[in-house]
């Protein structure tokens, strides 16, 4: 009796054991097969080569790294506003709006203070130290490049450090601090290199994208003057031509719609964060670029990021002022907030560097990458001869702005890369990394001048030969 109750209860178990491994071996397969064919899709785009095509050789990528993402004071997206890029700005009363501090991707560092740099700028100038603040927008800001160190800021920084370790290490190679008492000498320390002032240089990089001269005076009315620069280099220009007359700087794009939204709740918070890992699967993207048709990088680069100070859905065409009386009054408000700056640099007695930044209609075409030429096309007509004409009112503007004071200095850099055999324009004013240095040098070079020491006469006893 035993053995037949032990038997029937292995035959029952017997009997389950299929239906639990059938179970078992559908789950496998639901788990299997899209694994399967994300690995499959993996191994066949990079085999192929189609994995740039598919990831458009990353440019999207890293726009949507720069692109801003405008938050609530709690770091929570606006749920109406339609920029959703990686870059946090937070409303602020004073400035418009400003980084969020403490925020960080594989292209950028925003430190505690929101300067894009790597660590933190105390308020008391150490000794020694010959501070410099960046100012501007988004080609101040070093918008698309490869990481901080390929900043305008940081290169600039570095040459200077660079001239005064040279300066330190071989003394005979730039003119002397007094000159000597032979007239011959005299005229060979004069042909050496001049010598500029001995410090630890630091260029701070307080530019935010989308900034035009109002920010930027509010910038450096507010926050700025705390720190003790002792020269401010302002790289602008080309906000103040896109942004319309009624407006004093940019601001948060529909900010009325955006304050009486609510923010999104944790679930929905999941859900994009769902959604864009999904996104990513390297399957997902083969389906939607044969399905789909994603746009080309190209042609989104033609459009200017950033451009804070128009609605997300206007158009760049819309921007662009109705008439000259227009165009005049966005100059003259330009001029006005440029000689507040003047002013300041003028009464501190701090040197004051104004820089016309460049953009991409002031190159030759016959220069132009095939990729530069794309963008130019994407702009239009109507674009090209609006910057034309705005760059040379912008230029009266700054150089008479300059010639008020002796602290003052202007760079039109409109047409820096005129001539530039390269690839010098990632969009309409964001420059590639290679540009970026050579903007740095620019910026060196003219700085390096402000900072030129001349030697002092010889003033004791005839020395003996």
């Amino acid at each position: 009796m035993l053995l037949f109750r032990s038997r029937r209860r292995r035959s029952r178990w017997s009997s389950r054991q299929p239906s639990r491994y059938r179970w078992l071996i559908v789950l496998l397969i639901l788990v299997a097969a899209p694994v399967g064919l994300e690995l499959l899709a993996r191994l066949i785009t990079n085999w192929t080569g189609f994995n740039e095509q598919v990831r458009e050789d990353s440019s999207l990528k890293r726009m949507h790294a720069y692109q801003l993402q405008f938050v609530n004071i709690d770091g929570q997206p606006y749920e109406e506003n339609a920029a959703n890029g990686e870059l946090l700005i937070v409303r602020s009363p004073l400035l418009g709006y400003q980084l969020l501090p403490n925020q960080k991707n594989s292209f950028w560092t925003v430190n505690q203070q929101g300067f894009r740099d790597e660590e933190m700028t105390p308020i008391e100038k150490p000794a020694g130290e010959i501070r410099i603040f960046l100012l501007g927008g988004s080609t101040a800001f070093g918008q698309l490049s490869s990481n901080n160190e390929i900043t305008l800021a940081y290169q600039l920084e570095a040459r200077l450090n660079q001239r005064v370790a040279q300066q330190r290490a071989n003394p005979d190679k730039f003119q002397p601090e007094v000159l000597p008492y032979w007239a011959d000498k005299v005229q060979e320390a004069l042909a050496l290199p001049p010598r500029i002032r001995d410090g630890q240089y630091r260029v701070i990089n307080a530019a935010v994208p989308g900034y035009a001269s109002g920010n930027e005076l509010a910038q450096l009315m507010k926050r700025v003057v705390n720190y003790d620069p002792d020269i401010v280099v302002v790289l602008n220009g080309y906000a103040d031509l896109l942004l319309p007359s009624s407006q004093l700087g940019a601001d948060i794009p529909g900010l009325e719609n955006l304050l009486v939204g609510e923010t999104p709740g944790i679930g929905s918070q999941i859900g994009e964060q769902i959604q864009s890992w999904f996104h990513q699967l390297s399957a997902v993207q083969v389906y939607e670029h044969y399905t789909q048709g994603r746009q080309p990088a190209q042609a989104t680069l033609a459009t200017p990021l950033n451009l804070a100070s128009v609605e997300a859905e206007a158009s760049l065409s819309n921007s662009l002022g109705a008439d000259e009386a227009e165009l005049k009054q966005r100059i003259l408000r330009y001029r006005n907030h440029m000689r507040q700056m003047a002013q300041w640099a003028s009464s501190t007695q701090k040197r004051l560097v104004i820089g016309l930044q460049p953009e991409i209609t002031g190159r030759n075409p016959e220069n132009m990458t095939s990729a530069e030429a794309e963008i130019v096309v994407g702009l239009g007509d109507a674009y090209k001869q609006w910057m034309q004409i705005g760059y040379d009112q912008l230029a009266a503007a700054a150089n008479q702005v300059a010639q008020s004071s002796a602290n003052i200095s202007m760079l039109n850099l409109y047409q820096l890369y005129k001539s530039f055999e390269g690839h010098a324009f990632q969009s309409p004013i964001s420059l590639t990394d290679e540009a970026n240095m050579v903007l740095a040098e620019q910026f060196y070079q003219a700085i390096a001048t402000e900072l030129t020491l001349r030697p002092g006469s010889f003033t004791g006893r005839k020395p003996r030969r």
